[in-house]
């Protein structure tokens, strides 16, 4: 489990690895939105036989066409950070709670 503070949330990991599918965008991120898998992995491997199955399931993601990324916390909340947008509500595995209302 991994806790990180950014602005006013507190953000909990409870998985190592994450995969997440982005929109075509533009290459330096502008308008990129990431979709986050629904759970997270315990282990690289584990992670990496869902991202196959992906894969083979969806052709533009074969091609190149629609970016798949394996990535870890810390990664993702560079993500988050940026310019680029992505939501941690749809997983089970990430915890958001907002320190302001507390």
């Amino acid at each position: 489990m991994k806790k990180i503070k950014t602005g006013n949330k507190e953000i909990t990991f409870n998985a190592k690895y994450f995969i997440i599918q982005g929109n075509n965008g533009n290459q330096t991120g502008r308008n990129r939105y990431w979709a986050l898998n629904s759970e997270g992995y315990k282990t690289k491997k584990e992670a990496q036989k869902v991202y196959k199955e992906m894969v083979k399931e969806n052709g533009d993601i074969e091609f190149g066409l629609t970016p798949l990324r394996i990535v870890n916390a810390d990664e993702l909340v560079i993500i988050y950070e940026s310019t680029e947008r992505i939501s941690f509500l749809s997983n089970f595995d990430i915890n958001v709670m907002d320190l302001e209302a507390n």
